[in-house]
Parts: structure tokens; C-alpha cells; sequence
């Protein structure tokens, strides 16, 4: 199995691309916009397809940060209501960059520091860090303490794989919550059809949203939201946070279908993510997001009203790993 690590050009950014040229496989990240994982192309049938979207000229001209490729959000994901939040007494006001709210944490476009290159026995593959008050420095009184993520891509064979390792540097509480919001393109071909397509979510309960945002009753799924047993991407209308996960032993497993190319990918992630946020976008009917979250959006608002929304807050010293997969998989 031949697997490297290259680097190129695209305008004035630098590209990290790691293959696989046994299994044709590539995946490629831009460091300087987010650690965005823009380009993932994972063999279905024998032949690579690209299966997360983004524009055609990204890579050198990187804009729209949550619309493109696998966009990492953090210390938040989603919104947060009106952009205020009180943690241990004091108030935060975060920048409204979503109507009212302020979406997707600070490290969705930050030039991230790559750390580590290189292949071993999991892959070829790429460390990306960020540090709230390295990378984002603007950003660091808009949150109670300093942080540091660090994301491992690793590409080998026919899988992606996603290491996350949240730490607090601090001797103060770190509240947060991490997210990914990957653009998938359903049916791989794109002159396939969506209703040969099937999206498997094994969740039984939604949150209740009102404007975007929980109101703290998690109902179980109608048959609208109800995805356990599949259901086709045509005509799908998602904006939806999806909880109650079904786990087989400490994994849970989303599918996503393509009946004409026989053919799934499977996206599968640790207990610590809680939430699924599945979301169609408007304008392509051909691609679907489906985000896992550690939390529920405004879980720092929620929390402080006693809702189990899945805030997680970590001591001095302490640290939070997070285990996130992309695979490829023929189907019968």
C-alpha cells in the first residue's frame, strides 16, 4: 500500500494532500482556512469518487466558511442565542454573525499551525492545532478560557479517519462543545439520482427548535425526522438537531445509501457526540449535511437552566479525545 503526504499550491495557500495510490484514495486541507478538509475522494466500485462538496476554485479562494468541505466548529457548534451566555457569573457577548446569534465557534476560519506530517501504520496523515489565543487572538476575551484542539486527519484504504483532542490550558473551567459540518454528495455520481439514494440515521428523539434554537423538550422523531430505517435525499426539507442516538457497543453508525452504484458511506463517531445535526442545503439537491455534536445548539444557554444539553467542561489540565470516521463500503 503506497500511501504519502504531498503539499501544493493553490494561489497564495499551501495544501496538504494525503493518498492512498492503492486505493486511489485522497484527501486534501487547508490549514490556513480552518483545517478544512475540503476535497475527500474514497473509492466506490473501484474508482475514486469525490464524496464532500465544495466550490470548484475553494482551495485558492476559500469564503463562505460553513458552506464548503468538512468545516470544524469550535468552542462552539451552531448558534447561541442572541450571542450571551453567563458562565461562572460572568457575561460573554460574542459577535452576531448570524442574524441575532452567533454561529460555529472561532475556528471555522483561523490559520491553524500544522504540527505533524507523515505516514505510519494508520495512514498517511496531518496534525492540525489551534489555540484560541494564537490563532485567534481577537477571539480570546469572548470565552471564559484558552483551549487548544488538535485534529488528526488520517487516510488509509477506503477510510478517513478523524482524531480530535480538546485540552484547557488553564487553571479556570473550559466550557465547549465540537462539531463538524461535512457537506456529503448523495448520490456519489452526480448525474445519479436522488431517489436511489437512502440516508440512515439511527436517532429517536429531535430537539424541539423555535427560530433555530432548542427549547428544551426533546421529543421522540415523527415520521418527518424519522431516519432508522432510510429514507431517499428527493425532496428532503432539513434543518434539524437529532438526539437519542443509537449506539452499537461505543460506536454510532449513519449511513449514506447509493442504491444505483451499490455502495455506502458510512460516517461513525464515539459516545462523546450526543446530536446529529442533519441540514439539506436550498440551492443543491444533491448534497446533505450531516453534522455530530458533542452538545445541542445554545447548550451553554441551556445548560445554565438545568437542561442536559451536553456542555462539557473540563479542569485544569484536562482533555476531552473525540474519534470521528468516513468509510466507503460496498452494499449487496
Amino acid at each position: 500500500m503506497a500511501l504519502r503526504v504531498e503539499t501544493e499550491k493553490a494561489g497564495d495557500r499551501t495544501i496538504y494532500r494525503l493518498e492512498d495510490t492503492d486505493s486511489r484514495a485522497s484527501a486534501s486541507i487547508s490549514p490556513s482556512f480552518g483545517f478544512n478538509l475540503f476535497d475527500l475522494r474514497l473509492p466506490v466500485r473501484g474508482e475514486p469518487v469525490r464524496v464532500i462538496d465544495a466550490a470548484a476554485d475553494w482551495a485558492a479562494k476559500p469564503s463562505n466558511p460553513g458552506r464548503n468541505g468538512i468545516p470544524v466548529l469550535f468552542p462552539f457548534p451552531n448558534r447561541i442565542r442572541d450571542g450571551r451566555f453567563i458562565f461562572q457569573g460572568k457575561s460573554y457577548d460574542l459577535p452576531k454573525n448570524n442574524g441575532p446569534n452567533a454561529i460555529h465557534g472561532f475556528a471555522i476560519q483561523a490559520a491553524w499551525d500544522v504540527v505533524e506530517q507523515g505516514v505510519d501504520d494508520r495512514g498517511a496523515f496531518v496534525v492540525g492545532r489551534y489555540r484560541i489565543s494564537k490563532n485567534t487572538p481577537q477571539s480570546a476575551h469572548l470565552w471564559p478560557t484558552d483551549a487548544i484542539l488538535e485534529i488528526r486527519y488520517a487516510l488509509k484504504g477506503s477510510t478517513l479517519a478523524l482524531d480530535a483532542k480538546v485540552s484547557n490550558p488553564t487553571a479556570e473551567p473550559l466550557p465547549f462543545g465540537f462539531g463538524i459540518h461535512p457537506y456529503f454528495r448523495l448520490p456519489f455520481d452526480p448525474a445519479g439520482e436522488p431517489d436511489q439514494t437512502r440516508i440512515v440515521i439511527p436517532a429517536e428523539r429531535t430537539w424541539t427548535l423555535n427560530a433555530f434554537l432548542p427549547t428544551g423538550e426533546t421529543p421522540p422523531v415523527d415520521d418527518r425526522l424519522d431516519f432508522r430505517n432510510g429514507k431517499p435525499r428527493t425532496g428532503l426539507k432539513l434543518d434539524d438537531v437529532l438526539t437519542g442516538l443509537i449506539y452499537e457497543g461505543s460506536t454510532c453508525r449513519c449511513r449514506m445509501i447509493d442504491l444505483a452504484k451499490k455502495t455506502e458511506l458510512v460516517l461513525s463517531f464515539d459516545k462523546p457526540f450526543r446530536e446529529i445535526v442533519a441540514y439539506t442545503p436550498p440551492d443543491n439537491h444533491k448534497v446533505i449535511a450531516l453534522e455530530p455534536y458533542t452538545q445541542t445548539t445554545d447548550a451553554i444557554n441551556l445548560a445554565a437552566k438545568n437542561f442536559d444539553a451536553g456542555l462539557i467542561t473540563l479542569d485544569h489540565d484536562g482533555s476531552q479525545t473525540l474519534a470521528i470516521r468516513l468509510e466507503t463500503k460496498p452494499i449487496e
